[in-house]
């Protein structure tokens, strides 16, 4: 899972140099999470992520996959005293972008969509 802590910590870059404010992160696709990733997360990557910056997390999970989301509920638990923004689970990435922007830019919501889509496609 190299390419998991790679993403992990360019998405922390972004971060602290307060690029982000907003974030979403799908988990579909995303291997169980061993232990050791779980710890670095919990010791080493949370801590970073838990600035100023970041106002809102939305994370996307698939419904059937109860190990990760019991990994992350465990890791929202640990993290609790230092992350001071708002969570919310969704199910797909259109609802997630939807809480973050939709009700304030939905024009820059369907733009993003549409983005996503092409990518997919």
């Amino acid at each position: 899972m190299a390419r998991f802590r790679e993403s992990l910590e360019a998405a922390a870059l972004l971060i602290e140099q307060g690029v982000v404010r907003d974030v979403i992160i799908d988990l579909h696709g995303l291997p169980d999470v061993c232990l050791a990733d779980q710890c670095w997360l919990a010791t080493s990557w949370l801590p970073r992520v838990s600035g100023a910056a970041v106002q809102q997390a939305a994370l996307v999970m698939p419904p059937i996959d109860a190990y990760n989301h019991l990994v992350v509920e465990s890791l929202l638990q640990a993290g609790r005293h230092f992350m001071h923004y708002d969570i919310q689970f969704f199910n797909s990435s259109t609802e997630a972008l939807d809480w973050l922007i939709g009700h304030e830019h939905p024009a820059q919501q369907y733009r993003l969509e549409a983005e996503w889509t092409s990518e997919a496609a």
